[in-house]
C-alpha cells in the first residue's frame, strides 16, 4: 500500500500544483470533473503527476477557449473573478504562494504587481462596458510556473482609441499600449498600466505573452526582444500568460 501511494501526490499536493483547493479537487473528484487517479481504503484522494501535468496544461487553453469563444460561457468559478474584490484576494494568495517558491523576494512581488495591474485593467476599463461575461480569468500552475489571465472585455484597441483615435488596427494597439506613454495627467492613467506590466516583468525571469484581439504580443526571458505579431486566433478582449 505505502509503496502503490508513493506513486502518486496527495490531495494537498495536487491542489499546490494546480493553484487550486482542496475542496474544489474532491468537488471535481465527485462530479466527475477531474477524477483522483487512486483512492485509498480510507478514502483519501492521490493523483499522478501525468494526470496532473495534462490537466495544467488544460488551465492556458481552457482560458483561451473562453477569451476566443464566439458564443459566451461561464469559466469554472474556481478560475473566474467574477469582482475585482475576489481578484485581489486571489492574487494576495498567488504571492503568499511565491513568497514559499525559490523566486527572489524582489522577483515575487514585481510579478505579483504586473499580475495585478493586468487584472485591474480588465476591471477598470471594462466597467460598465462588459460586452457579454463580466469578470476575469484569472489562476496559475506552480508546478508549471505560469500565471494566466484573460477578459472577455472591450479590448485594447477599443480602450485606447478613446484618447487615440487614430489606432487602426490591435497590433498597433498593442505596441502603443506597452510602449507609449499615453497621458501623466492625474487620475487619467488609460493605457499606462501596461508600461509598468513590461517594465515590472524586465526586472525578473518571467517571460509574457499578451493577446488582445487578432494581435499578439511577446516579452521572452532574455527580454532582447519585443514581437507584436498578428495572432492564429483572434479572442475577445485580452489574454495574458505569465511563465516564471
Amino acid at each position: 500500500m505505502n509503496s502503490e501511494k508513493s506513486q502518486f501526490l496527495s490531495i494537498g499536493k495536487a491542489a499546490t500544483y494546480l493553484g487550486l483547493t482542496p475542496t474544489t479537487l474532491r468537488r471535481w473528484n465527485k462530479a466527475g470533473t477531474f477524477r483522483a487517479t487512486f483512492v485509498s481504503p480510507g478514502e483519501h484522494l492521490y493523483y499522478s503527476a501525468a494526470d496532473l501535468e495534462k490537466k495544467s496544461k488544460g488551465l492556458v487553453q481552457s482560458a483561451f477557449d473562453w477569451t476566443s469563444a464566439d458564443e459566451p460561457f461561464m469559466p469554472p468559478s474556481d478560475w473566474h473573478c467574477l469582482t475585482s474584490d475576489v481578484f485581489k484576494t486571489r492574487l494576495e494568495q498567488l504571492t503568499r504562494e511565491l513568497l514559499g517558491s525559490p523566486l527572489d523576494q524582489s522577483a515575487v512581488y514585481l510579478i505579483a504587481s504586473a499580475v495585478g495591474e493586468i487584472g485591474n485593467n480588465s476591471y477598470d476599463h471594462n466597467l460598465g462596458n462588459w460586452p457579454d461575461i463580466l469578470g476575469a480569468f484569472f489562476s496559475y500552475d506552480l508546478g508549471k510556473k505560469y500565471i494566466v489571465l484573460g477578459d472577455r472585455g472591450v479590448g485594447i484597441l477599443a480602450t485606447l482609441k478613446q484618447i487615440k483615435p487614430e489606432l487602426s488596427n490591435h497590433r498597433e494597439a498593442l505596441k502603443v499600449a506597452f510602449t507609449e506613454v499615453l497621458t501623466g495627467r492625474a487620475p487619467e492613467h488609460r493605457g499606462n498600466g501596461l508600461k509598468y506590466v513590461l517594465k515590472a516583468l524586465e526586472q525578473t525571469p518571467a517571460q509574457l505573452e499578451f493577446q488582445s484581439g487578432d494581435a499578439c504580443l511577446r516579452l521572452l526571458k532574455n527580454k532582447s526582444d519585443l514581437q507584436v505579431k498578428l495572432a492564429d486566433v483572434p479572442i475577445r478582449g485580452c489574454f495574458a500568460v505569465i511563465h516564471y
